[in-house]
């Protein structure tokens, strides 16, 4: 169940589409992290929030199969058609944006300890990572790996919150997940 103060602040932000999903339903699979080793996006081997330098595939999973619950929040944006391609992007900045001021809000009132924030596509804290220089990540604390990189199913992800992956023509949704 979802408290009133998290429901509270999530509406504070507009938020309206979450659920709660206890973390043995997360479907996890190597083979979604093979889409991100596929480089689709254009990121892999460029951050530390994404493979490889975020780490192996199964220890990813075995940290993130340490926390009991998740937190889905889904954010569906308008496209001007199914071909919209920079309304697509658009849309993922600002579904990344909005998750990012929904951890920092619901975090502390979801859980006193650890918890991990995953969302949709490459880190983008920084302008220009230190991955693969040496250096360490500037901002660990901000980094935010992907579903993907973790190995994630994200449909069996939001189906398993109660949510939809499919939200009507002409519009693309992203989502995230608060592990506590």
């Amino acid at each position: 169940m979802i408290n009133e103060k998290v429901k509270a602040a999530l509406a504070a932000l507009d938020i309206t589409r979450y659920g709660l999903v206890p973390v043995p339903e997360i479907v996890f699979s190597e083979a979604f992290r093979a889409a991100c080793e596929s480089n689709q996006c254009g990121k892999y081997g460029t951050n530390w929030a994404c493979p490889p330098g975020v780490g192996e595939p199964a220890a990813l999973i075995a940290q993130a199969q340490r926390f009991r619950s998740g937190l889905v929040i889904q954010t569906v944006w308008p496209l001007e058609d199914q071909f919209d391609f920079d309304g697509m992007m658009a849309g993922g900045v600002g579904h990344n944006a909005l998750f990012r001021k929904a951890v920092a809000e619901v975090t502390p009132l979801l859980s006193s300890s650890e918890t991990l924030a995953l969302s949709a596509g490459a880190c983008s804290v920084c302008e220009t990572c230190t991955y693969p220089s040496g250096a360490p990540c500037r901002l660990p604390q901000k980094a935010m790996s992907s579903l993907e990189s973790y190995g994630i199913d994200v449909a069996r992800l939001i189906e398993s919150g109660g949510l939809s992956y499919n939200n009507g023509p002409n519009t693309v949704s992203y989502a995230g997940v608060v592990l506590f």
